[in-house]
């Protein structure tokens, strides 16, 4: 079974569908389909270091209430022909959460959050990988400097 990364947003499912399509988008994405046009896009990130053809993901929102969801993201190596595939090393795990630090830029996340699989405390390569990614979103310009400043604050009290 696929690990899936959850986190969940005090916004209704069709507004964090809607965030979703524009991340997807923004972070450079290919949305391959919609299996349900209001809550789940499946999209492949394309070649990476990682991987050749990429990885096949699919980010579904999920009702908690009427004003909160919660972001369900899974996926697997995506197969292009008989092309050979390299191993992912996590990054599926990298893009699940650039894609949740990506919408908490535009969403309000809940305080009562799901993190990911794992414990993201200073001392774990978990909590280094996602303090690398708001690096790089903020780098490439994706988030501004107050997001940026805020997401390491919601890292660092976790």
């Amino acid at each position: 079974m696929a690990k899936t990364y959850e986190f969940e947003f005090d916004a209704p499912p069709e507004e964090l569908f809607t965030e979703m399509l524009s991340a997807v988008s923004a972070l450079g994405f290919s949305i391959l389909h919609n299996e349900d046009t209001a809550t789940s896009v499946t999209f492949n990130t394309g070649p990476s270091i990682w991987s050749t053809a990429g990885q096949d993901m699919t980010a579904t929102a999920f009702p908690i209430s009427s004003s909160a969801s919660r972001l369900v993201v899974s996926g697997r190596t995506a197969r292009r022909g008989e092309q050979a595939q390299y191993g992912s090393w996590g990054e599926r795990s990298r893009i699940a959460k650039g894609l949740a630090t990506r919408l908490r830029g535009t969403l309000p996340e809940s305080t009562t959050a799901l993190k990911p699989s794992h414990d993201a405390d200073p001392d774990s390569a978990a909590f280094v990988v996602e303090l690398a990614i708001l690096c790089e979103l903020h780098r490439n310009g994706d988030i501004t400097d107050d997001e940026f400043a805020e997401a390491k604050l919601r890292l660092f009290d976790r």
